[in-house]
């Protein structure tokens, strides 16, 4: 008989479980090591810390990704102050994050558009926020910063720096456009934006754009040129348009520091 079929079973002194078993391996009892209920749970615990970690330096690799800085990264929905004019994009924003999984199956966005001041940028970059913290690529730019972006790179690196550009805003799962309409409107810059809009048309990935020009001068400015109307009606069909109505915050702002400085000269 083999000498191990002899030994005594070390026991944890702390938790009273076995540290070791026997076993038959051809024939011959063997004792192996084995995790006691201490060393189970020092080990899970363990594992959550790595993935926590891990999980802590994807979501700020994202962040860097994503291209919003700090100001956008406050627009969340914990931040939200819900009133009566604003519950119901509110509860929009937080129901297209709820049902992010269809909406990105089906190719569904949104075209918020209405008055400055109204709240659409914020509420955009709250459903960004919302998808970059479980872990979902997620780029928020403004069209102006696109298109400054794309001439700096190829300023610096020529077309194929371009070309990486393009295809970072290509592939990420959701692209959100700040302010669309407020660019200059030149032949270069409708091409660079019907070329992005048309990519992820193609590749039916989500698009959320805001503007301050209502769907009909949207239409018209994009197609002032040359009268064809293609990456409107591309748009349209990929973005829902919302009419996100309301008095304007900025303005609400104002009148708070107003007030504050005139308590200053009392």
């Amino acid at each position: 008989m083999d000498s191990h079929s002899n030994c005594e079973i070390q026991i944890c002194p702390t938790c009273g479980k076995p540290l070791q078993t026997k076993i038959e391996i051809l024939g011959m009892l063997r004792v192996v090591p084995v995790m006691c209920e201490c060393q189970k749970r020092e080990y899970e615990q363990q594992q959550q810390m790595r993935e926590l970690e891990q999980k802590r330096l994807r979501l700020e690799r994202l962040k860097k990704y994503s291209l919003m800085d700090e100001q956008f990264r406050e627009c969340t929905f914990e931040n939200f102050i819900v009133d009566d004019e604003n519950e119901k994009y509110y509860k929009l924003a937080l129901n297209y994050c709820r049902r992010w999984q269809e909406m990105k199956q089906k190719n569904i966005g949104l075209l918020l558009w209405g008055l400055p001041g109204t709240g659409k940028s914020y509420l955009a970059f709250c459903i960004a926020n919302k998808l970059i913290e479980q872990l979902i690529p997620v780029i928020a730019i403004s069209s102006i910063g696109f298109l400054n972006m794309l001439k700096q790179t190829y300023s610096n690196y020529g077309q194929e720096g371009e070309a990486e550009i393009i295809a970072m805003f290509r592939n990420a799962s959701l692209l959100v456009l700040d302010d669309l309409g407020a660019e200059n409107e030149t032949g270069w810059a409708k091409e660079k934006l019907y070329e992005l809009i048309d990519f992820r048309y193609r590749d039916k990935k989500p698009l959320i754009v805001t503007t301050n020009l209502t769907p009909d001068q949207l239409k018209q400015k994009m197609t002032q040129q040359d009268k064809v109307p293609r990456t409107y009606d591309r748009l349209i069909e990929m973005c829902y348009p919302i009419e996100v109505k309301g008095k304007s915050r900025r303005i609400e702002k104002a009148k708070e520091k107003e007030n504050i400085i005139k308590s200053l000269l009392e």
